[in-house]
C-alpha cells in the first residue's frame, strides 16, 4: 500500500497524466515513496520543538552525500527559520495522522512539519518546498481540506492547518476551500489512487 506525502499528492494532481502516472509507478516498487526534504523536516522538529539555533538545527544535513540535495534542504531551512523569527509563538508538537482512497488503497501522509499556539490557538505548517513549482489557491485548498479532514480533532479541533510555500513566503489557509474543493480533492484521491491499482495489476 503506497504513501505519498500531502506535497506530493498536491504536485502530481497538477502534473500533466504522463508525468503523473511515471511518478505514481514508483510507488509500486517503494510503497513508502522517498522524501526528498526529509532532512528538512528532522531540523524542523529541532529549531522549533527544542528551539535550537538555525546554526545547531543545520547539523542533521551534515552526512547527507548528495550536494544539491543538501543545499535545497538547508534552503528550505533558512526559509523557515527567517519565518520562525518573523511569527514567534509556543512551538508544540504537530498533529499527524493518514487519510486514504476510497478504495483504501492509496494513503495520503498528513504530516505538518511544525506547530505554534499564538492567542491560544494552534496553528499547523506544511512546507511547500519545490523550487520551480508555485502552489496555487485551489491546490492549496485541497491540502488545507485534507489537513482539516484527517486530524481536526480531539485536541486539535480547533487547530488552524496551513500549507507555506518557503520559495514565494506565503502561506495558504482555510480561506483556500471553496464549494469546488470537496469535490476537486476525492476525484484527485480516486484518480491517483485508480492509477496506482491499476499499473499494479499490469506490472
Amino acid at each position: 500500500m503506497p504513501r505519498m506525502n500531502l506535497t506530493t499528492f498536491l504536485a502530481n494532481d497538477v502534473a500533466d497524466s504522463v508525468t503523473k502516472t511515471s511518478k505514481i509507478l514508483k510507488y509500486i516498487d517503494t510503497p513508502g515513496g522517498s522524501d526528498y526534504y526529509w532532512a528538512l523536516k528532522a531540523a524542523a522538529k529541532k529549531m522549533f520543538l527544542d528551539d535550537e539555533p538555525y546554526d545547531q538545527a543545520v547539523g542533521v544535513m551534515a552526512n547527507m552525500t548528495v550536494s544539491h540535495q543538501r543545499i535545497d534542504n538547508q534552503t528550505a531551512l533558512k526559509a523557515a527559520h527567517k519565518w520562525k523569527l518573523a511569527n514567534p509563538g509556543e512551538a508544540v508538537p504537530p498533529p499527524a495522522g493518514l487519510i486514504s482512497g476510497p478504495q483504501g488503497e492509496l494513503v495520503v501522509k498528513l504530516e505538518p512539519a511544525w506547530a505554534i499556539k499564538r492567542k491560544g490557538v494552534v496553528e499547523a505548517y506544511v512546507p511547500w518546498t519545490f523550487k520551480h513549482e508555485r502552489i496555487s489557491r485551489p491546490v492549496a485548498g485541497m491540502g488545507v481540506y485534507l489537513l482539516e479532514m484527517g486530524l481536526q480533532h480531539d485536541e486539535f479541533e480547533n487547530c488552524r492547518f496551513f500549507l507555506i510555500d518557503l520559495v514565494a513566503s506565503k502561506r495558504y489557509g482555510n480561506s483556500c476551500i471553496t464549494r469546488a474543493t470537496a469535490a476537486a480533492t476525492h476525484s484527485a484521491l480516486e484518480t491517483q489512487e485508480n492509477i496506482y491499482l491499476n499499473a499494479k495489476k499490469s506490472a
